[in-house]
């Protein structure tokens, strides 16, 4: 994606490079395009196409700028000086404009740290549910109250329900709360009765006996109190 917006504006990477070790040439101008797109203080960045020898042959090659006033007195046909360097160049005399892409790599920084930020917290999440469900104790714990998420509008997307449990942890009687989208594991329940829970050797963290997810990897009830 980076490489396709680079060749879209004309981005030249290796500048100071070419700026140093490049060979001088004149070329012709056969283009000088607008980037409508983008606006600067009601100027649009230029993209300038040019035509030079290289090695006997004629090459292409473009290059950005945005300098609205020297510019324009340039045309079509005109002779420029130019660097070339590895099938890249340079318009001697221009900076490149290369606001559009410090801009995109600035977004594409932020979302980058975004994602590995909800990566990381999504990551903490799952490691609880998978030490809750590798080293849990199987409990019993009393149905409090069961309240239904509807999702979305239109459709049963999005639905889960969110049960309190009341459950007896090392002698003391803990308020636990557990969100399922699973409607089978409280079929036939209310409130007052007893239903199975999943409780971390420390008593910190519970949540429903997942007895799909059990009998689906055959797990052995070894801790039921």
């Amino acid at each position: 994606m980076m490489n396709s917006i680079k060749k879209k504006f004309s981005y030249v990477d290796n500048i100071e490079e070419i700026k140093s070790n490049g060979i001088k040439v004149n070329a012709i101008l056969t283009n000088i395009e607008s980037i409508e797109n983008v606006n600067v203080n009601g100027n649009n960045p230029t993209v300038l196409n040019y035509e030079y020898d290289l090695n006997g042959q004629k090459a292409q090659s473009k290059f950005s700028v945005f300098e609205p006033k020297k510019i324009e007195n340039l045309k079509n046909g005109d002779v420029i000086s130019i660097k070339h360097l590895n099938g890249n160049s340079i318009v001697l005399g221009y900076d490149q404009y290369s606001f559009s892409m410090d801009f995109i790599n600035y977004i594409a920084g932020s979302f980058l740290l975004i994602g590995l930020i909800l990566c990381y917290l999504l990551y903490l999440r799952i490691k609880k549910e998978i030490d809750l469900y590798k080293k849990g104790e199987i409990k019993e714990g009393e149905i409090i109250s069961i309240n239904q998420n509807k999702g979305f509008t239109f459709s049963k997307f999005g639905m889960s329900m969110d049960v309190h449990y009341e459950c007896e942890i090392n002698g003391t009687k803990n308020i636990g709360k557990s969100r399922t989208n699973n409607f089978a594991l409280t079929n036939n329940k209310s409130i007052g009765d007893t239903v199975r829970i999943l409780v971390s050797r420390d008593g910190k963290t519970s949540c429903l006996y997942p007895e799909l997810i059990a009998k689906k990897n055959g797990w052995k009830e070894n801790y039921i109190v």
